[in-house]
Formats: structure tokens, sequence, C-alpha cells
């Protein structure tokens, strides 16, 4: 857990929205974290755990979830689990002001059906978000999301299904240093009747969370791009297809 930064201390509210973190405790091999009733989206903050990364990355998790108290989907509305990224905030709670979320993340839980398992991409700036929502099917899944400058891909695979680009975002706003890692968030029902700067500050203890999340592995590698897409605008499936993303992304971008 020394090599991981957490938001609420980076940000110093002294609110830890997590009730449990832990490796290898819970299931051997596996990170695992339990959110108090807690959200990201548009100016509120929930639960990061990450890495600074600089320059172009890709980022690869095996993430898998549950209910709380056994197998299935979550029961809350918006309880989800995967990765994300986040241009840095200088802010401390004396001195946040609205409008200053940028990120885009690629998650798996239950959104908007509770009770089953679907994914959610979601992409903010300046504190507007923009999500979608589509259904999964599964409690586990491959989830990648690879930066090549100002391009990010977004994929995803299902165990029984093939690797796919999930959602591509051109992002002209973030910067060359970014905050890289794993978040968990749950309940939006209970979370979102707090304004943003209460809800970002504070531990709600009398809500209805309903997720733990598992992160079996956290893999980070530089993209290698080959030469007859260097230069290209990534983003634009007009411009690069699918299949030539996922010729060096998805399967071809993880460690042998």
């Amino acid at each position: 857990m020394a090599n991981w930064s957490r938001i609420f201390q980076t940000e110093g509210t002294g609110a830890d929205q997590l009730e449990q973190i832990d490796i290898s405790r819970t299931r051997t091999g596996w990170l695992v974290m339990k959110p108090y009733s807690s959200t990201w989206y548009m100016d509120y903050r929930g639960v990061l755990v990450y890495k600074q990364v600089k320059g172009d990355f890709v980022v690869t998790s095996q993430v898998r979830v549950a209910r709380r108290g056994g197998d299935g989907a979550p029961r809350s509305n918006y309880s989800l689990a995967g990765l994300m990224i986040r241009t840095p905030r200088k802010v401390t709670p004396q001195t946040w002001k609205s409008g200053g979320e940028n990120y885009i993340f690629l998650s798996l839980g239950a959104a908007n059906r509770p009770g089953t398992f679907q994914f959610e991409v979601k992409t903010t700036v300046n504190s507007r978000s923009k999500l979608a929502v589509t259904n999964a099917g599964t409690p586990t899944a491959l989830i990648q999301i690879a930066r090549i400058g100002n391009d990010f891909i977004l994929l995803k695979k299902t165990p029984d299904g093939n690797w796919n680009v999930h959602q591509r975002y051109r992002r002209t706003d973030m910067p060359e240093e970014l905050q890289v890692g794993l978040t968990v968030y749950t309940d939006y029902g209970t979370a979102s009747r707090l304004q943003p700067p209460q809800q970002n500050t504070q531990v709600i203890k009398n809500g209805r969370p309903d997720l733990v999340a598992g992160f079996e592995y956290v893999q980070f590698r530089r993209p290698q791009i080959p030469g007859e897409l260097k230069g290209k605008t990534l983003g634009d499936p007009q411009a690069v297809p699918d299949a030539k993303l996922l010729q060096f992304l998805g399967a071809n971008a993880l460690n042998k």
C-alpha cells in the first residue's frame, strides 16, 4: 500500500471513504476495497487509489465486483469499480472551487439497474460529466486504458469475449502527468443528497453502500505504437479502426 497514493490524503480532506482496503488479507493476491457511500459525478469526488504517471501509458487490471455479503451484482445504484485517470488538483477543502474536475474512467458493477452487472464509462471536463452505461453480464472483466498523446482509448474483455475498444476520447486539456489508478464508488442515491463540498469531505456511514471490489493486478506499460499509426489521431475511428488499435493494445499490451 505504501506504493499507492490516496486522493483524500493528497487533497487533505481527512475523510477516508473506504471502509476496507487490504492486499491479500481478504483474498490472496488481490487488492480488495469496500467503499462507503460516495460517488464521482460533476463536482462530486470519490475514492481514487493512484500513481502519478507521466507521458504515454497503458494500464490494465482484472476487476471483480460483488454486492456486500455475497455474490451477485450490487443492489445500490451506481456501485462500480474500475480504472480511472484524472488531472491532479492542488486543492484543500478551504481552497476547493467547483468546476475543477477532469477525468476519465471505465468501471464494472451495477449502474442504473441495480442487481445487474453493467459497465459505466465517463468523461468529465471542468466538472461536466458525460456517461454511458452498457450491459456487462459478468462480475469479472479485464479493463484497460491507454494514453497516447491527447488520445485516450478504453478497452475491456469479459471472460467469454474478446478484447474490444469500448470508447475513445480526445482530451487536449489533460497535462503530461496524470493520476492513474483504481476507483470504487457506491450508492449514488445517498451520496447525492449532500452537496459536493460536503460529500467530498465526509464519511457517510448511514447510507446503503453495496459494493466489494477486487483487483487481481494493475499493470503499467508504455505503448508500442506501430510505425504506420504514429502521428495519426487514434481517438478518431474513421482515421484508425478498432482492429488497428488491437494490434498493439488489449492482449498485445500485456506483459507475456
